[in-house]
């Protein structure tokens, strides 16, 4: 296929079309671009800013009463390790006494 006198003459000027449409694409992606970055940066500037994992502090409440709890709450924990101790030292002495041996 040849090409023609009458053909430059429309290929020219439709070339520079073609290039500032592609410049403009060009451009656009590099806009979208910079708006992600500065959302971003807003983003972590905000998150910087404000107080996070609230949800952890919603349920606190102040007890008055809470060392008076705290306490009772100990001396149970001493009376049931005693215990449980007293049940481990029975519990040694008592293995080994006797042999169960089915023949």
């Amino acid at each position: 296929m040849s090409i023609k006198p009458i053909d430059y003459k429309i290929l020219v000027p439709k070339s520079q079309e073609i290039s500032r449409i592609k410049q403009v694409e060009n451009d656009k992606f590099k806009n979208q671009i910079r708006q992600g970055v500065l959302q971003q940066d807003k983003q972590v500037e905000k998150n910087t800013k404000r107080v996070r994992d609230t949800n952890k502090s919603e349920n606190i409440t102040v007890d008055v009463n809470k060392k008076k709890k705290d306490g009772q709450g100990k001396e149970k924990k001493k009376q049931k390790e005693e215990e449980n101790q007293n049940k481990k030292t029975k519990i040694k002495d008592s293995i080994g006494g006797t042999i169960d041996i089915k023949i």
